[in-house]
């Protein structure tokens, strides 16, 4: 069953297809699998989320742009991790990558 690719970007990493978007957080599925997602947290957030609640806001961070090169990046990683299919949240950290969530 293919996904809506609405609002999705194509990338294509070691000659298969995948397809991302950027919401808070980078969201990259397939077209192949139904239910396979990868998520990405880079440490983003709204600064306008927490104008009133300071004591809850997230620690600062170094921003990172996101670009084709970073999520075709993130997408090696997780390969390397072992990810083909299912839900996997990884998190880029300080210049790194590190797996969350692997369901």
């Amino acid at each position: 069953m293919a996904i809506s690719k609405k609002g999705f970007r194509k990338i294509i990493v070691t000659g298969s297809e995948f397809y991302w978007k950027f919401k808070g957080k980078v969201f990259v599925t397939t077209d192949t699998i139904e239910n396979n997602l990868l998520i990405i947290d880079f440490g983003w957030y709204d600064v306008w989320w927490f104008v009133n609640d300071k004591e809850n806001e997230p620690p600062d961070f170094e921003p990172k742009i996101v670009t084709p090169k970073f999520v075709s990046e993130s997408i090696l990683f997780a390969l390397r991790e072992g990810w083909k299919e299912g839900k996997l949240e990884i998190k880029f950290e300080n210049g790194s990558y590190k797996k969350i969530l692997n369901l």
